[in-house]
Parts: structure tokens; C-alpha cells; sequence
């Protein structure tokens, strides 16, 4: 029996993959907090390219084609997709799944994109003014 470190979800999800020159819509046949498995044209891809792959309803996800076999291929996520972002998807995780994504996605802090794709600080509340 085979022992995955996450849970797949079988999908049909859209994306768009990108890589270095190249992009194309795609579907995604199942996918994990740690990656996914896509559809592509034979030979598309190579083992080791990197990639982008945006769905809609959530950030750009950065990824690394680690197996390919005819027209597919499996990626891995270079950041494991948090568990909310699977829920936004409409996936159920098991209780207990925030305890499996490794530490690199559980310690990042929390940042939002700013003015032309700068990382600004968040402030929730505002400083006192000094008068």
C-alpha cells in the first residue's frame, strides 16, 4: 500500500501553468496541500522544470515538476498550500492536517501584496498620532 505524507483530492480544477517562455491552460487531476498532478502534452515537460500555476481564487502557486509519464505529470509545491487554501477550494481536510504541512508554511509570517507586487507589513490598527 502506498503511504502519501498528505491527502489527494480527486479535481478537475482549471489552472494556468507557466514556465520560462511558455504558458497554457491545464487541468488539475488531483491535487494536495504539498502538490498536485496535471494534465500536459507529451514531452511538454521535463523532470525538474519550474513552474507557476494560478487557480483561480488563490495566490500563484511556485512548483517543481517531479515525475512525468506520457501526458501527465506530478508537481510538487515549493510552499505547501496552506489548509484554508484547500478548503477555499472546497476540499474537507481530516482534523489534525495543520500538524502535517511542514514547518517552512506554518512558521511564514503573514504579509498582503501591495502596489505593483511589493510585500507590505499588514497594521491593524493605527499608530497614535504624535501632535
Amino acid at each position: 500500500m502506498e503511504k502519501r505524507e498528505t491527502r489527494r483530492f480527486p479535481t478537475d480544477l482549471v489552472a494556468e501553468c507557466r514556465t520560462l517562455g511558455r504558458s497554457w491552460t491545464t487541468h488539475l487531476r488531483n491535487i494536495s496541500t504539498s502538490g498536485c498532478m496535471v494534465s500536459c502534452e507529451e514531452g511538454a515537460l521535463a523532470e525538474k522544470d519550474l513552474l507557476r500555476i494560478c487557480v483561480k481564487g488563490l495566490a500563484a502557486i511556485d512548483a517543481e515538476v517531479v515525475w512525468k509519464h506520457r501526458n501527465h505529470a506530478g508537481i510538487r509545491f515549493r510552499v505547501p498550500l496552506h489548509p484554508a487554501a484547500m478548503e477555499h477550494l472546497g476540499f474537507e481536510l481530516p482534523d489534525g492536517t495543520w500538524g502535517n504541512v511542514p514547518s517552512v508554511a506554518r512558521e511564514r509570517p503573514p504579509v498582503t501584496p501591495g502596489l505593483n507586487g511589493a510585500i507590505v507589513k499588514r497594521i491593524d490598527q493605527p499608530a497614535a498620532l504624535e501632535g
